[in-house]
């Protein structure tokens, strides 16, 4: 019965986003307070294919025949036989099979295997500073479940330039033991036996919470429930994995407290445990809720300095003017990373032509789409 009453939800909802709330809906703008309720209720599929592109923006400009190039200069590399320069890449075809291996999409001989090894090779040679990190792959699959080949290598470049995501990658060590101590903070204010237990057992932050932001969750969480984390990041920022982590702490609480002591058992309850104990989004959402409520406000804004601090640096080495929020606007304006551009505060040109297309009432271009 809970499913059907969500998937009507669902239905309602996918119906006044397509015809009221996004024909409406003017670029430049703060998104009303309807469609930013609505927003936190989670977004149905269809409204993701749309929203999410826009949230992430493309402030790297990339376009399709950048794509093409480095898409053509990784098959070429393939092709040759010879030891591809861009480090990692030799890892690829082994994790696309461990990709959301119960879909079957990636494996070998999958619909959607080609496509996103395509991805994540041209964002190799796009940045060979970075390389392919494990991980990237479940990002570039969740974004190829929403979207084409094209505005998927968009958003995954773009959103792997988030400061919250960036840093991670780059395997900074300052950026991985920041975000470890304020999360073990937050858990201890609100969750203080569960600090306690984990740890009593020697289960560090760093053993689960990275591989969890890294991913956005994707590799944890069912795929419908991780679609929610992603909806909100978009919204909010980086502090929503903090209040997604907690969530999961919550709910795995009483399995933490069988296995108090015991760092196998905590590190399978906090790992492969997880998508067999939160399935129901809804029921997510509300502990994600929670834990933003209960959490301390000096926590929350020490989260949202490292956001501006590292957002300030990585804009800068873009060449772009860095924005923080409040000069972006009320605290009600998008928060993703790439739904207002750090030189102008407008979405992407990408968002701009897919809302172009809306509001004149034609088809979106497959190009867009």
């Amino acid at each position: 019965a809970r499913e059907e009453r969500r998937e009507r939800r669902l239905q309602e909802h996918t119906e006044i986003w397509l015809q009221t709330l996004l024909p409406a809906y003017t670029p430049h703008s703060k998104p009303s307070r309807r469609m930013e309720r609505l927003w936190r209720q989670g977004l149905p599929p269809r409204v993701r294919e749309v929203l999410w592109p826009m949230a992430i923006g493309n402030v790297l400009l990339i376009t399709p025949a950048l794509f093409e190039i480095y898409r053509k200069q990784a098959v070429d590399a393939r092709s040759s036989g010879k030891a591809v320069p861009q480090r990692g890449t030799e890892c690829i075809s082994t994790d696309l099979s461990r990709t959301f291996p119960t879909l079957a999409f990636f494996v070998e001989g999958g619909p959607m295997r080609g496509d996103c090894q395509h991805v994540l090779e041209a964002y190799a040679f796009y940045r060979p500073d970075i390389g392919y990190v494990q991980g990237m792959s479940y990002l570039a699959a969740m974004l190829l479940l929403y979207l084409p080949i094209y505005p998927a290598f968009v958003g995954f470049c773009n959103l792997l330039n988030s400061p919250s995501v960036l840093g991670l990658y780059r395997l900074e060590p300052q950026a991985v033991a920041c975000r470890a101590a304020l999360f073990l903070r937050l858990c201890s204010a609100q969750l203080p036996h569960v600090a306690e237990c984990i740890e009593e057992a020697g289960l560090t932050p760093e053993m689960f919470l990275i591989e969890w932001f890294m991913t956005l969750y994707t590799k944890c969480l069912p795929i419908d429930v991780a679609s929610v984390v992603w909806d909100l990041f978009l919204l909010d920022g980086e502090v929503v994995l903090y209040c997604a982590g907690i969530a999961l702490l919550r709910m795995s609480e009483a399995s933490l407290m069988d296995n108090w002591g015991d760092l196998q058992g905590c590190a399978r309850v906090l790992g492969e445990e997880l998508r067999q104990r939160v399935t129901d989004p809804d029921d997510f959402l509300r502990h994600l809720r929670e834990a933003w409520h209960r959490a301390p406000p000096g926590l929350l804004e020490e989260i949202r300095a490292i956001e501006r601090v590292e957002f300030a640096s990585t804009s800068s080495a873009a060449g772009a003017e860095p924005v923080t929020r409040a000069e972006s606007g009320s605290d009600n304006t998008f928060r993703g990373y790439g739904a207002l551009t750090p030189s102008t505060g407008a979405p992407g040109p990408l968002a701009q032509s897919r809302f172009a297309s809306w509001r004149a009432g034609l088809p979106i271009p497959w190009a867009l789409r």
